[in-house]
């Protein structure tokens, strides 16, 4: 079995390099960050144990050129490769700054400068591949995964949101969502870089595909408002996902994310599960539902 020394180990012989661990990076809650350094230059590793995980990533390595091609902030990926056991990982150039961990701080200037971002996503992805929207409608229309139908087993307050969130979407059943922006899938405000009170760099985007930009848009409204933001920062987000992608888009990601939140928190602390339920439920009230 891989660890993270032996991964190391083989992107030195892979590409004559002489890498070295410095520290794993803060944050990460699904998978990790390493700090690399050959004595000049810093890069960071992502790897995974899991083999199956390197087509996903060799595709978003595809995405990562053309975001970054037309202006989205997220660091250049430097190598991607398999170990001889099959762990597929990426090495990407560093970027300074921390991890943005206290919505508190986002005002109206960095929400801007974020959904800004986001606009930069249109049409990137015009092939189906991975893609989001498809999966949001799966998982609320056609139990795909089997997710819905687990949460709606939990029982309590989560149970109840997430039968609001099936009102919510009825109407849209059959309903053609946008599929053919670029998607970072998981942008909560952990996974943007600031520095100087600026967007620095947006990382973790190994799970990125094609759908509605108005995904990303629903994940940072619902972000801004469990972590913490300023009064009114969530809905900021929120106005501009339904600009980007309507009313059904914005309620079938809301409710597929809730979803797969929901059951990710599961067996994690009292408080990760107070947080995703206050952010979605502060999402249905901002849709009035």
């Amino acid at each position: 079995m891989d660890t993270t020394e032996s991964v190391v180990a083989e992107i030195n012989v892979a590409l004559s390099t002489d890498y070295h661990l410095v520290r794993q990076l803060p944050g990460g809650l699904q998978s990790s960050a390493y700090e690399l350094t050959d004595g000049g230059t810093r890069v960071v590793l992502k790897w995974s144990d899991d083999p199956g995980w390197a087509p996903r990533v060799r595709r978003a390595a595809e995405l990562v050129r053309r975001a970054r091609t037309a202006g989205y902030p997220t660091p250049q990926w430097l190598a991607v490769g398999t170990t001889a056991a099959g762990s597929p990982y990426q090495l990407q150039e560093f970027v300074a700054g921390a991890a943005l961990r206290d919505a508190s701080t986002i005002g109206p200037s960095l929400a801007g400068e974020l959904i800004a971002i986001c606009e930069t996503q249109r049409e990137l992805v015009p092939d189906h591949d991975s893609n989001w929207s498809v999966w949001a409608g799966g998982v609320v229309f056609d139990g795909w995964d089997g997710v819905w139908e687990r949460v709606r087993g939990y029982g309590g307050e989560t149970v109840e949101l997430i039968e609001r969130y099936a009102v919510l979407c009825k109407p849209y059943r059959g309903h053609v969502l946008p599929d053919d922006d670029l998607v970072h899938g998981d942008l909560n405000v952990g996974n943007v870089i600031v520095d100087n009170g600026r967007v620095a760099g947006i990382v973790d985007i190994e799970a990125a595909g094609g759908g509605s930009r108005a995904y990303d848009l629903v994940s940072l409204a619902t972000s801004a408002a469990r972590d913490g933001a300023p009064a009114g920062v969530d809905e900021l987000f929120l106005q501009a996902a339904l600009r980007a992608g309507g009313r059904a888009a914005v309620a079938v990601c809301a409710a597929a994310a809730y979803a797969s939140l929901a059951e990710f928190v599961r067996e994690r602390s009292k408080y990760s599960q107070d947080r995703a339920l206050h952010g979605a439920r502060r999402l249905l009230e901002l849709l009035d539902a």
